[in-house]
């Protein structure tokens, strides 16, 4: 008693050694693979895990008998080489032939998957007809998801595949992709052909009109310009040397007609009668008149010489000579106007030549200026031309391209109705099924490890708590056949693991105090942790072992030793002996062969005063000078406040916690309710051990073993 007292008041810490070992266990295998410990792991959270598989395979078995149905149909089909580009002139080489390569392939296979090649699909087995564009858009992607192209191995052959709920459909479908595909070249250069088309005729239109307007505004410039020749300039050049040429003429016509004119005038002012003139010496009349004139004078010269001057013959033959005279003189008159008449005439032809003249070069100078734009114009309407008639050639080009493309697949095979579905997978989906339950299960067998505060091992005793783990005491079940009483397994196997770990109980009590404990108070820190029944076997083992044990039940609510040995509540026990009414005599307490009991009597319903004050501890005092064990069955530490006060009179307090259910924190708590230095805590009793199930937590345990040892007991 001194020894423990001793121990409690010195302050030490009863778990600081059990840390220690704790911590340098802890460190030492730090660097190790703990494959042990998984595999315990797995093993003591086995129901879980084979929980979740057995879920994952009623889901996956579930899921495949109500998925609906797929078949896939296939159909193959293979690419081939081909021309490019439309057809070559005849002064031009012959269109290239476009290589097959890895990247052309690939490119087919995505144009197979395209919406345009779905919507092709459709449109040809008319599936969209009476479909919205949303209904379509949804059909189409659809169709996307559940087609696919793959390439045959190396080769440059392509296997189309369908996914449908229907073999006939999945058949059809697949079937009119690789018709479609095998098409899509010719089709596309048709298309793309036809769409060039439209678009070089629309031009046309339009370069022709362009064309017909440029020339037209050529033709009209030249009406407005007079440029009625391509060679305005030079016919205009021309017409000025020719108007040249003519003037030059008609300037020396003039001067002449001038100086006959001018001529005929002198001689006349010189007094001449006129018959000098030239164009007078000329003239047949003047000529006719003078040789009437010479008859007629020789006639008056023979009628003077005949007759006299009065002579009639003479008067009418010089009346007749004087009449040619008049009318010679009339004559070179009219010759003198003749004369003056063609010098008018030259003058003005000389002047009308020299208008034209200058009206010609007045139009040369225009028509210079007018050339300027005309080359413009003429540009304009060659080059508008010559573009019309690019376009026209490509034009012809486009209509001999029609009909001329080829394809660039054939099919190889075409696909038969399916006969087996490949979706839903039995097999398939039950495996992953059970690979995900297994996963889930894993996973909640981590969770429920991480969220599980239960005290399982003595590692976490020792390691957690920082409290000695006194012992492991087994579920009687575990290591029993049937359900015997605590009592009489103990009484009917003195060698059993059952019994063994009491007396493992005791000497782990006596070593963790510096003297043999005298008194001990066994107690929880929640009702239900197993204290009683422990308290009763303990009590039962030493005094099987030989030591004079009294055992005396403190927990005045609930009573335990009493009930677990049948001692009726009339019978006087630990209140009437407080209290006085029933005096203390050994020999009168109730016997259990071996283990005297001081029970709880009628009066149980007591206040916690008496088990906290002096009688109490006088009692104590009482009882160990005939006793070697004194056993104290308290009440929990957490609910009951008086076991914190009678613990203190113990000298050896053993905290009971019921393996895998006592929460860490419950203990800690209740070890943080009693005074360090008045309660000497020796450590924590684990109770009800499945040792079935302890080789599933820590091998650092001595029950880890029990499978190795079991049999040393029978």
């Amino acid at each position: 008693m001194s020894g423990s007292r001793e121990l409690v008041a010195s302050g030490a810490e009863p778990g600081s050694s059990a840390l220690e070992r704790t911590t340098g266990r802890s460190l030492a295998s730090a660097d190790r693979l703990d494959l042990s410990g998984s595999i315990s792991f797995f093993r003591r959270r086995l129901k879980i895990i084979i929980g979740f598989a057995l879920l994952g395979l009623l889901a996956g078995l579930a899921i495949s008998l109500l998925s609906k149905k797929v078949y896939r149909a296939e159909a193959t089909v293979m690419l081939v080489e081909q021309s490019s580009g439309l057809p070559s002139a005849d002064d031009t080489p012959p269109a290239p032939v476009v290589p097959l390569t890895s990247q052309l392939v690939d490119t087919q296979v995505e144009i197979i998957k395209s919406r345009q090649m779905a919507r092709r699909v459709a449109d040809a087995l008319k599936i969209d007809q009476g479909m919205d564009t949303g209904e379509r858009r949804t059909l189409f992607d659809l169709m996307q998801e559940k087609v696919n192209a793959q390439r045959t191995g190396t080769s440059f052959a392509l296997t189309i595949s369908y996914d449908a709920a229907v073999p006939s459909d999945a058949r059809q479908i697949v079937n009119e992709y690789a018709h479609q595909f095998a098409n899509w070249q010719t089709s596309q250069d048709e298309e793309r052909n036809s769409q060039i088309r439209k678009q070089v005729e629309e031009r046309l239109v339009s370069l022709r009109e362009q064309a017909q307007a440029d020339t037209s505004a050529l033709q009209q410039y030249r009406i407005a310009n007079n440029l009625l020749s391509t060679s305005g300039a030079s016919l205009t050049e021309q017409e000025i040397s020719n108007y040249n040429l003519e003037m030059t003429r008609a300037r020396a016509e003039a001067a002449e007609a001038s100086a006959r004119l001018q001529t005929a005038l002198g001689q006349l002012r010189s007094g001449s009668s006129g018959d000098d003139v030239g164009e007078a010496l000329d003239s047949p009349v003047v000529s006719s008149l003078r040789t009437q004139e010479g008859t007629l004078a020789g006639e008056v010269a023979s009628l003077e010489a005949r007759y006299g001057p009065n002579h009639p013959q003479l008067i009418r033959t010089r009346n007749q000579l004087a009449q040619v005279r008049q009318q010679i003189q009339d004559e070179i008159g009219r010759v003198i106007s003749n004369l003056r008449a063609k010098k008018d005439v030259s003058e003005d032809r000389l002047a009308s030549i020299a208008g034209s003249l200058s009206n010609a070069r007045s139009k040369l100078a225009s028509n210079n200026a007018a050339m300027v734009g005309l080359s413009e114009l003429e540009r304009s309407a060659e080059a508008s031309q010559g573009i019309y008639e690019t376009y026209l050639n490509s034009y012809k080009q486009l209509l001999a391209a029609e009909g001329t493309s080829k394809p660039m697949a054939r099919i190889l095979s075409l696909a038969n109705d399916p006969m087996k579905p490949i979706s839903p997978n039995l097999k398939l989906n039950l495996a992953l099924a059970l690979v995900i339950g297994l996963g889930l299960g894993v996973i909640a067998a981590y969770i429920a490890d991480a969220l599980f505060h239960g005290i399982k091992s003595a590692h976490e005793v020792e390691h957690d708590l920082g409290e000695n783990c006194l012992a492991s005491i087994p579920l009687l079940a575990s290591v029993h056949e049937g359900k015997p009483h605590a009592i009489s397994a103990i009484r009917d196997n003195p060698k059993s693991v059952f019994t063994e770990s009491f007396r493992v109980l005791s000497t782990a009590i006596d070593q963790a105090t510096m003297n043999r404990a005298q008194v001990i108070a066994i107690t929880s820190a929640l009702p239900g942790e197993g204290k009683t029944v422990m308290s009763c076997c303990l009590s039962h083992v030493l005094a099987a072992d030989g030591e004079r044990t009294m055992l005396i039940d403190c927990d005045l609510r609930r009573r335990g030793i009493s009930r677990l040995l049948d001692v009726g509540p009339d019978q006087p026990g630990l209140i009437e002996v407080l209290n006085g009414t029933s005096p203390l005599d050994v020999e009168e307490l109730v016997r259990d062969r071996v283990l005297c009991v001081l029970p709880l009597g009628p009066m149980s319903d007591a206040p916690d005063k008496l088990l906290t004050g002096q009688p109490f501890i006088d009692l104590l005092e009482k009882l160990r000078p005939h006793f070697d064990r004194i056993i104290l069955d308290l009440p929990p530490i957490l609910p009951i406040a008086a076991t914190r006060s009678i613990a203190c009179q113990a000298d050896a307090v053993v905290l009971a916690a019921h393996w895998c259910k006592t929460s860490s924190f419950a203990i800690r708590t209740a070890r943080a309710r009693l005074p360090k230095k008045l309660v000497n805590v020796v450590g924590v009793a684990l109770n009800q051990v499945d040792l079935r199930k302890k080789a599933y937590f820590d091998r650092e345990d001595v029950s880890f073993y029990y499978n190795k040892y079991s049999e040393y007991y029978s």
